[in-house]
């Protein structure tokens, strides 16, 4: 799998730049071509959610410094896989299957940590390892949601530890290792986290090691105006807050 992944990160990275680089010709597409704006190159743009902002984390750091991706957007997003695996609600029926092949969980996560080290190749946080890795990312806007059950919001916190991100000012949390953005120390980082809470399901999330119940704040946070409308902006090259009048706080995710 690793190295299937691998293979497809340098495809999409030679795929990516022909496109930039005007040597796709022979690619006969129908239609009738727009015209640049201002006379400049459209920007390109990578925009992952859940398993696609995972591995779209270790993509965009791997394409770090080649000039290929403009911006990109993660959304409900984490590293390491593990982590993020072993707490989603969707582990529950893989952590079934492979106590099938052994004792108890112990032995699970030994199984897991092996099979980590390899991840770490693909992933965001074993790319970003070296010292000041993080300074040739592009623009990135990572978005998440307190309460996911899906993708832990913890997971996506130490995605944003690795590239060194700054959070808006009013995040409905302070993150241990992610400051807030006041315009002084934000000169080496073009990373920025954006979390939305919402209320009821975050109360609601297990302290102990028990299942969490379903919800739909993996899928609310990708749906949310506001988020949406920082996507737009960012996409742009403008950064907005979509906190800063209430704190991005959300009552439920029952009717977003």
């Amino acid at each position: 799998m690793r190295d299937n992944l691998i293979q497809g990160f340098a495809d999409k990275l030679a795929l990516q730049h022909f496109s930039r680089n005007g040597m796709m010709e022979w690619i006969k597409i129908h239609g009738t071509n727009l015209p640049p704006e201002n006379d400049t190159k459209p920007a390109a743009i990578f925009y992952g959610i859940s398993q696609g902002g995972i591995l779209g984390g270790g993509f965009l750091a791997l394409s770090s410094g080649k000039n290929l991706i403009d911006r990109g957007v993660l959304g409900s997003a984490g590293t390491p896989f593990t982590a993020a695996f072993t707490r989603s609600l969707d582990f529950y029926g893989y952590d079934i299957l492979m106590l099938f092949n052994f004792y108890n969980n112990r032995h699970v996560r030994l199984l897991l940590s092996l099979f980590q080290m390899g991840w770490d190749s693909v992933e965001v946080s074993g790319l970003l390892a070296p010292v000041s890795a993080y300074e040739s990312l592009p623009p990135i806007l990572i978005q998440t949601g307190l309460g996911d059950v899906e993708v832990p919001t913890n997971a996506c916190e130490s995605m944003a530890r690795s590239m060194h991100a700054y959070t808006l000012p009013n995040n409905p949390r302070s993150i241990y290792g992610v400051p807030v953005m006041d315009g002084k120390n934000n000169d080496h980082s073009n990373v920025i986290l954006t979390e939305i809470i919402y209320e009821e399901e975050y109360r609601g999330l297990p302290l102990d090691d028990i299942r969490p119940k379903r919800n739909q704040v993996h899928t609310c946070v990708r749906n949310d105006a506001a988020m949406i409308d920082q996507i737009v902006h960012f996409i742009a090259s403008e950064v907005i807050n979509p906190c800063e009048e209430d704190q991005c706080s959300r009552e439920s995710s029952k009717h977003c």
